[in-house]
């Protein structure tokens, strides 16, 4: 059962399961090796490549790759290596696990890949969609991130119930929950883009309700834009639960 392996409340939409196993199954065998109780959140993806992974790991000029190179995985040497352009750490970090999984779950395919600055799902292959799934599992385990989706709610002051259920709904509530609160709390927690942040929470579903997903199918695109909704800036935490400024709750 996926519950066994991940955590109580999500598990990985179908299709997904394979791919956010073997990232599980990564982030287990890191784990194991350094002797720690649980996996650290953020996950430090360029020190585990290097140690216990052994696969050797630098940071380079990729230019004479390719324009917009930014990652380049080499299967049978096992070498890593990323871009000395990129500026942001979630961006650096995503690039890191995504090639990854290309060294771990493609040797059948091809023994190289690089990574340019196309944007993931637009005209993507099948591999880089499955290295883009394995980068957002290996870097926001489902066991780290219903944990830390409490602490956020602790933290934040929220009824943490009341949230992860408005959360999967299309709502103004959900809608300024995701952006105010829980999007940039999981972005700084596990140091990772919104764009790693939405692939994540967009593939999971509820354990126990199958057909319900974490993060309802129109957000994902509607949360990568700046919000429009005039409602969203009226939004207020009334005993826990978020409120639209002079309506009743």
């Amino acid at each position: 059962m996926a519950s066994e392996y991940y955590g109580t409340l999500f598990e990985p939409k179908p299709g997904l399961l394979r791919t956010d196993r073997a990232a599980w199954n990564c982030v287990e065998q890191c784990r194991k090796v350094l002797g720690l109780d649980e996996a650290p959140a953020p996950i430090p993806v360029d020190q585990w490549i290097e140690h216990p992974l052994g696969i050797r790991f630098g940071i380079a000029d990729l230019s004479p790759i390719g324009e917009g190179v930014l990652g380049a995985a080499y299967v049978i040497e096992r070498e890593i290596l990323i871009s000395d352009s990129i500026a942001h750490e979630g961006r650096f970090r995503f690039t890191c696990a995504h090639e990854l999984a290309h060294v771990l779950l493609h040797r059948k395919y091809a023994t190289v890949f690089h990574e340019t600055t196309e944007l993931p799902d637009e005209q993507a292959s099948r591999l880089e969609r499955q290295a883009d799934q394995f980068a957002a599992a290996f870097l926001m385990p489902i066991v780290l991130l219903e944990r830390e989706l409490y602490a956020i709610s602790r933290d934040e002051q929220l009824d943490a119930d009341y949230c992860l259920t408005e959360l999967m709904m299309p709502t103004v509530r959900s809608e300024w929950l995701w952006r105010a609160v829980f999007l940039p709390q999981i972005m700084r927690r596990f140091g990772v883009s919104k764009v790693a942040a939405i692939i994540r929470c967009r593939d999971l579903r509820l354990i126990d309700c199958p057909t319900r997903e974490f993060m309802p199918i129109r957000f994902e695109n509607l949360l990568r834009e700046p919000a429009k909704a005039l409602e969203l800036t009226r939004m207020r935490v009334r005993e826990g639960r978020p409120v639209i400024a002079g309506r009743a709750s």
